[in-house]
C-alpha cells in the first residue's frame, strides 16, 4: 500500500509539472503577442489547432505507448519533450516566430498527451479498486495545482525578466521533474487490473474494441463538453479578468489562480467522498452520481457568474464551477478505465482524446464568442454545455467492461 501511494506522489509531480508547461502561455501572451504581432485570436487559434489538436489526436498512441513500456519511461520522455519545447519556445527568433511558435506548440503537445491517459493507466495498475477515485483525483489535483501557480509564478517573472524568461523557467522546471521521476519510479507495476504487455497488433485489435463500445463512447462524447467548459477556465480565465473585469496582469495573475486552486481542494475531497460512497451503493452508481452532482454544480456557478455584478462575487462563482469540473475529472477517468480493464492507457486515451477535441473547440471559439456576444454571454452558453454533460451520464451503464478477456461479451451486455 505505501509503494502505490507513492507511485500516486509522483504522479502528482508530473501532472503538476505539466499543466504549469502548458498553463504558462496564458500569462507570457500578454506580452508575447504584442512583441511577434500577434494577436489574441491568433494566439487562440495557435494554441487549438497546434497545441490541442495534436495533444488530442496524440492521446490514443500516447496510451498503447504506456502500455507497451510502461509508465516510467513514457511520462518521464513527456516531461522531457515538454521542457524541450518550452526552452525552444523561450530562444525563439522574432522573425518566422508563428511558425517556430507552432512548431513548438505541436512538440508540447504530442510529448504532453500521455500524462493523463499513463498516469490513469498506472493508477488502475498500482492502486487497489476501492481507492481508485481517490487516487486519480489527487494526481488531477496537481493538475489543477500546477495551473494555479503558473499565473501566481509566472506574471512576476514575465514583469521583471520578460516573456522569454517564463518559457525558460518552464523548461528547467520540467527537466528537473523528469530525472526526478525517472529515478524514483518504480520499474515494474504490480498490475491489480489484469492488464498485460500485448504485442503490437493485439494492442492495435484492442483499442478497436474499445472504440467500438457504446458506453465509452457516450462516456467520450460527455467528456468532450465537460473539458470543453473547462478549457474556458483554463486557457482564458486570465484574459476574462484583463480584458472583462479590468484587472492589471499581477492582480489577473494572483486572481486567475483561484479557479484551479479551488479545484486542487475540491477533487481529492469529491474523489475521497465517493470511494467511501462506492462502498455504500456500488462503484459504478458513485461514479455516476459524482459526476453528475459535479456537473450540475458547475452549470449553476457558472450562470450565477456571469449574471452577477461584483467582480469578486463573479471571481468566487466562476471558481466554484472550475473546482465543480475538477471534482468530475476522476469519476471520468477512473469509469473509462473499468470500461477498458486490460487496456487502461488505451481506454484513457479514447476519453482524453474526445476531451481535449472539446479544448480545441472552445479554445478557439471563446474569443469570437466574447467579441460578438460578450462574456456574460459566453459564460451563460458554456454553463448550458456543462449541463448537457450531465445528462449525458444518464446513458453511461455503472458497470460496462470492453476488455479483451475471455468475458468480454458478457460485460459487453451492459453497453
Amino acid at each position: 500500500m505505501k509503494s502505490s501511494w507513492r507511485v500516486v506522489a509522483l504522479l502528482c509531480l508530473v501532472t503538476g509539472v505539466a499543466y504549469l508547461a502548458r498553463t504558462d502561455i496564458t500569462v507570457a501572451q500578454e506580452r508575447m503577442a504584442p512583441a511577434l504581432g500577434l494577436s489574441m485570436a491568433d494566439m487562440g487559434a495557435i494554441t487549438a489547432w497546434a497545441f490541442q489538436l495534436s495533444y488530442a489526436l496524440a492521446q490514443v498512441p500516447a496510451g498503447m505507448l504506456g502500455e507497451r513500456v510502461g509508465a516510467r519511461q513514457t511520462l518521464a520522455l513527456a516531461l522531457g519533450g515538454g521542457a524541450a519545447a518550452s526552452i525552444v519556445t523561450g530562444l525563439m527568433p522574432e522573425t518566422a516566430a508563428d511558425a517556430t511558435l507552432i512548431g513548438t506548440r505541436v512538440l508540447l503537445g504530442i510529448s504532453q498527451a500521455a500524462v493523463f491517459p499513463v498516469a490513469a493507466m498506472a493508477v488502475a495498475q498500482f492502486v487497489a479498486r476501492e481507492h481508485q477515485m481517490r487516487a486519480n483525483a489527487l494526481h488531477m489535483a496537481s493538475a489543477s495545482l500546477g495551473s494555479a501557480i503558473a499565473p501566481i509564478l509566472m506574471a512576476p517573472i514575465m514583469l521583471q525578466l520578460g516573456w522569454r524568461a517564463v518559457f525558460l523557467v518552464s523548461g528547467a522546471l520540467g527537466s528537473t521533474a523528469a530525472i526526478v521521476f525517472f529515478t524514483m519510479m518504480p520499474r515494474r507495476a504490480i498490475i491489480a487490473s489484469g492488464a498485460r504487455a500485448l504485442a503490437l497488433a493485439d494492442l492495435m485489435r484492442d483499442t478497436r474494441r474499445l472504440a467500438a463500445n457504446s458506453s465509452l463512447r457516450r462516456l467520450s462524447l460527455a467528456y468532450l463538453l465537460h473539458s470543453a467548459v473547462f478549457f474556458v477556465f483554463v486557457f482564458w480565465f486570465f484574459r476574462y479578468l484583463t480584458e472583462a473585469r479590468g484587472f492589471t496582469v499581477l492582480a489577473s495573475g494572483v486572481w486567475a489562480s483561484l479557479p484551479s486552486a479551488a479545484g486542487f481542494i475540491s477533487g481529492p475531497l469529491i474523489g475521497a467522498l465517493a470511494d467511501r460512497y462506492g462502498r455504500r451503493v456500488g462503484e459504478g452508481h458513485a461514479r455516476r452520481r459524482a459526476a453528475m452532482a459535479c456537473l450540475i454544480s458547475a452549470t449553476i456557478m457558472a450562470i450565477l457568474g456571469a449574471v452577477v455584478p461584483g467582480a469578486f462575487f463573479a471571481i468566487a462563482a466562476l471558481s466554484l464551477s472550475s473546482a465543480s469540473l475538477n471534482g468530475a475529472e476522476s469519476p471520468f477517468f477512473t469509469t473509462a478505465t473499468e470500461i477498458g480493464a486490460r487496456n487502461p492507457g488505451a481506454a484513457a486515451g479514447l476519453l482524453n482524446l474526445m476531451g481535449n477535441l472539446g479544448g480545441v473547440l472552445s479554445i478557439w471559439l471563446v474569443p469570437h464568442m466574447s467579441d460578438a456576444w460578450g462574456w456574460n454571454g459566453t459564460l451563460l452558453f458554456w454553463a448550458g454545455i456543462a449541463f448537457a454533460a450531465a445528462l449525458l451520464w444518464l446513458t453511461v451503464g455503472t458497470n460496462d467492461r470492453a476488455s479483451p478477456s475471455a468475458d468480454a461479451d458478457i460485460a459487453l451486455a451492459n453497453a
